[in-house]
């Protein structure tokens, strides 16, 4: 619908909230374009087909925007956001923001020959820039809900991802604990990058969020991996049988942990 939208005379922009109600805010140029809008035979067909299969409810509003104020800090020494942004030698560790998404569109179709043989299938929207968009979302809004936490490595001038963590299905109470998965591009790999990004993550896990158990799973035949999380203190617990179905095919796993208790 999204696209659909942009392809309208007198589209400006838009803003989308997740959560227990979704919120989808279009802004147009005039109180006619928005009508215009709002009235499309296609959206129109959506929310009826919606009725019948999935909406419990919605309703569309049309507003007029007499006045916008807004800010946004410009000086990125001066962090002063609720997401963590780390700084470490060779670059900067973050959740990314909105405005970043081309980063990471960038990192997963430069890099898409290279991962795959180490993750699931993907289909061909997962590569475009509006799911980029949509996983950034995610990521903020799974961070601020204590879900997950996916850290961005970037170039220090923030114009490049270099790596990616995923801090992932986070249990508080008796367990204190997360699972880890990340990848890095090609052309960085036996720099130590890695091992940099993971380093100061887990640090800020521990010592920020209380987390003291990370666990961590790898091919057997991953040997860059395995390497990684050894020089990490990760110690093997086990192996599971046809864990993960990656590439298309049942693989088993390695097991490991890092406990920090």
């Amino acid at each position: 619908m999204l696209e659909l939208a942009r392809d309208q005379a007198g589209y400006l922009g838009a803003e989308y909230g997740s959560g227990e109600m979704d919120l989808l805010l279009t802004y147009w140029d005039s109180k006619e374009t928005a009508e215009s809008w709002l009235s499309h035979d296609i959206q129109r067909k959506v929310l009826s087909i919606g009725e019948n299969c999935w909406y419990e409810e919605y309703s569309l509003k049309l507003f007029e925007v007499i006045n916008n104020m807004s800010f946004k800090r410009t000086d990125k020494k001066l962090h002063a956001s609720r997401f963590p942004r780390i700084e470490t030698e060779r670059g900067v560790l973050k959740v990314l923001d909105e405005g970043q998404a081309p980063l990471l569109y960038d990192y997963i179709n430069q890099e898409k020959d290279f991962l795959a043989p180490w993750e699931p299938l993907r289909s061909d929207g997962y590569y475009s820039l509006e799911t980029c968009e949509l996983r950034i979302r995610e990521m903020r809004r799974d961070f601020l809900e204590d879900k997950g936490i996916v850290l961005c490595f970037l170039s220090p001038q923030e114009d490049k991802m270099l790596a990616y963590t995923n801090f992932s299905n986070i249990i508080r109470g008796v367990f204190q604990a997360c699972n880890l998965g990340y990848s890095l591009r090609q052309s960085e790999q036996g720099k130590g990058i890695m091992h940099e990004a993971l380093s100061a993550g887990i640090e800020y896990l521990h010592k920020e969020q209380h987390i003291d158990r990370i666990q961590a799973s790898y091919m057997p035949r991953n040997a860059r991996s395995a390497a990684v999380l050894k020089k990490l203190d990760f110690q093997k617990e086990g192996v599971a049988r046809d864990y993960l179905k990656i590439n298309g095919q049942w693989e088993d796993h390695i097991l490991t942990a890092l406990v920090l208790r």
